[in-house]
């Protein structure tokens, strides 16, 4: 079992790697094409459409994880009645924000983002509209389907966002491509599962899908308001420019989500099958070390990294205007090494609903104290960095809550001496990579030195010690590993 997680994983891990390849310009290209007033008003826009993408569903379209393995036959009721819901928050979305305007106005106090809002409404109803398709093939284990459902959704809009910048030069012209890209989506998402499992809905299942995902919607009212915080102060305090380079600053590499995203859910699809199968809560405990460990070899170092390459790695990306966010993105690269620990999905898979409640809303509150002192003290980077700390406070918690749920102790609940190898061989890349980046040429070679200063000496310490997890040998390999023991120290 030690690489099952992880060879799952790979169709959708490869998906998201194949879309980044075909989006990766649009920050760059974004960036050098829109003045710096204009980019933050991109910034501006996406965060009011995401915060409305991410809460209003309620935890509904998640929650075809949990009843979709467990209940096959009825699967279609749950799959149409998601789809409904969708559609009619995609709209309810839209209209919210065409009905904010004037506190849109008001809190930001921009101009160019208010005469843009129609465009946002739009593709933030098309976005909800279309939610529903790779969740619901991924929890029916059509892994590859869901894969390339996100790619190409990912590679539509990504081209769709700089044609429109490229075609017009204004934020309108980027946000029209969005709009463009996500009724596309929205489309497919109607065709497809309307014809595989067709629009009837039963009230039973309905109230039991709702019984389930409301606490955790409910939770999602909580947390995102809570992970968006520190962007609505900085925002509201500062001009769009200066937003624009707190943006960039707090810009987060997609090689995140293409790791962390497939296996956290393939983890509450593991977890599910285990508890359905009649297996003791402690058995899911190995398979939660076997998350932890694929996770946090990737993450754990690329906190180092991006450390030592972030002022090659901004210039890079966003044009050499942008330096000054070398700082705050130093700063937020510590969040990463919070992603190692797929604690959510173990909630969502054990049925936390209420823990996941009141924990949200300790955290919102904990979040707006610290990042509105941290912003009053120490500006933009001390609303970052109290939002790290509140949220390494709530990893914390949930850890505590997860040991309680594997009926394991605190000091077993993670793979504590694996990761300690992880963090020796990181301490032990990070000066090679910083005497690289050092090196003079252009900045391009330099970033493309440094990081591969840092992966011959990550991965050959790694490898000359036995450190690597299987699933990766597998994976570098490029073939399926065959099952192996759990790791002793796991």
């Amino acid at each position: 079992m030690a690489d099952s997680i992880l060879s799952r994983a790979r169709p959708l891990m490869l998906a998201r790697v194949a879309g980044i390849a075909l989006t990766f310009a649009v920050p760059m290209v974004l960036a050098r094409t829109l003045v710096p007033a204009s980019y933050g008003t991109f910034k501006q826009g996406w965060l009011l459409s995401q915060t409305l993408a991410l809460t209003l569903p309620m935890g509904l379209t998640q929650s075809l994880y949990y009843f979709v393995p467990r209940d096959r036959t009825g699967r279609d009721r749950y799959v149409a009645q998601t789809l409904w819901i969708t559609l009619a928050l995609g709209a309810l979305a839209a209209a919210l924000l065409l009905l904010a305007r004037p506190l849109v106005q008001r809190g930001f106090g921009n101009p160019e983002l208010t005469r843009n809002l129609p465009w946002v409404a739009a593709f933030t109803g098309f976005q909800l509209a279309g939610a529903a398709l790779d969740v619901a093939w991924n929890a029916q284990a059509r892994i590859v389907a869901a894969a390339l459902a996100r790619v190409a959704t990912e590679a539509v809009r990504g081209l769709a966002m700089i044609a429109g910048a490229r075609l017009t030069g204004t934020v309108e012209g980027v946000f029209a491509g969005i709009a463009a890209a996500t009724a596309l989506r929205a489309a497919v998402t109607v065709i497809a599962l309307g014809r595989a499992h067709g629009f009837a809905t039963d009230r039973a299942a309905l109230r039991r899908q709702f019984a389930y995902a409301l606490p955790f919607g409910a939770a999602f009212l909580l947390i995102v308001p809570q992970q968006q915080y520190h962007q609505y102060a900085v925002a509201a305090a500062v001009s769009a420019a200066a937003f624009a380079v707190y943006s960039v600053g707090t810009f987060q590499l997609p090689v995140v989500d293409v790791l962390y995203t497939p296996v956290s859910e393939l983890l509450q699809i593991g977890l599910a099958e285990q508890e359905g199968a009649g297996r003791p809560p402690r058995a899911g405990l190995a398979l939660f070390h076997e998350a932890v460990l694929q996770l946090s070899f990737a993450f754990v170092p690329l906190v180092g990294l991006l450390s030592v390459a972030a002022p090659a790695l901004i210039a890079f990306l966003f044009s050499p205007r942008y330096v000054g966010a070398v700082p705050i993105f130093r700063l937020a690269v510590f969040q990463v090494a919070l992603a190692a620990l797929p604690l959510d999905g173990v909630m969502r898979a054990r049925a936390q609903n209420r823990f996941m409640l009141v924990l949200s809303a300790c955290k919102l509150a904990g979040t707006a104290a610290l990042v509105t002192a941290g912003l009053a003290l120490g500006g933009p980077a001390g609303a970052l960095a109290g939002w790290i700390v509140a949220e390494a406070i709530a990893r914390g918690a949930m850890l505590v809550r997860a040991a309680r749920l594997f009926e394991a102790s605190l000091r077993t609940i993670l793979p504590l001496r694996a990761l300690a190898r992880q963090a020796i061989a990181t301490a032990f890349a990070t000066p090679i990579a910083w005497f690289a980046r050092d090196l003079a040429g252009p900045n391009l070679l330099r970033l493309v030195l440094c990081c591969a200063a840092f992966a011959a000496a990550y991965l050959g310490l790694s490898w000359a010690r036995g450190w690597l997890p299987a699933g990766w040998v597998a994976l570098f390999r490029a073939r399926r590993a065959r099952p192996a023991a759990a790791p002793s120290d796991a």
